[in-house]
């Protein structure tokens, strides 16, 4: 496995550990009845900020592992090589990922259009952006393994 496949796999998981956070909070606050208010406050504001910096933090520590672990492999330091290749891969993973963001944007205006609470339109944005993000790292993947 490659050095950029690895990076992936770790920031897919990074997304993956951020949504889990953010469904977490937002089972909590289902089930203390957060839904029912027609405005959003600021602690769903707050709970996007926090799970984004720990979204972060992830990310930054898991490439740095990735790093470490590849350099014990390969027993030097590993260059950082970006080719054609690799840019495609980004740029198709990226135009897949900017896709699903915009289905979800669409999908959050129209429940807004039709009437519903401005929650359920705040929560699908939130939603299409960790869903973009995991459908990009998935198909970049996909297009790493696959050759291109």
């Amino acid at each position: 496995m490659s050095q950029s496949e690895s990076r992936t796999i770790a920031y897919l998981f990074s997304s993956l550990v951020g949504a889990g956070l953010y469904f977490l909070y937002l089972i909590q606050q289902y089930q203390e009845g957060g839904f029912n208010s027609p405005t959003i406050s600021s602690s769903w504001g707050i709970a996007v900020l926090v799970v984004i910096g720990v979204q972060i933090v992830l990310s930054i520590i898991s490439a740095i592992l990735v790093s470490i672990i590849e350099a014990i492999k390969a027993r030097e330091e590993v260059p950082e090589l970006s080719d054609e290749r690799d840019q495609l891969i980004e740029l198709k993973a990226n135009r897949i990922s900017f896709s699903v963001f915009g289905i979800g944007f669409l999908l959050a205006m129209i429940t807004l259009a039709a009437g519903l609470v401005p929650l359920v339109m705040f929560n699908l944005m939130v939603f299409s952006l960790f869903v973009a993000a995991v459908s990009g790292y998935v198909s970049q993947l996909y297009l790493y393994r696959r050759g291109f």
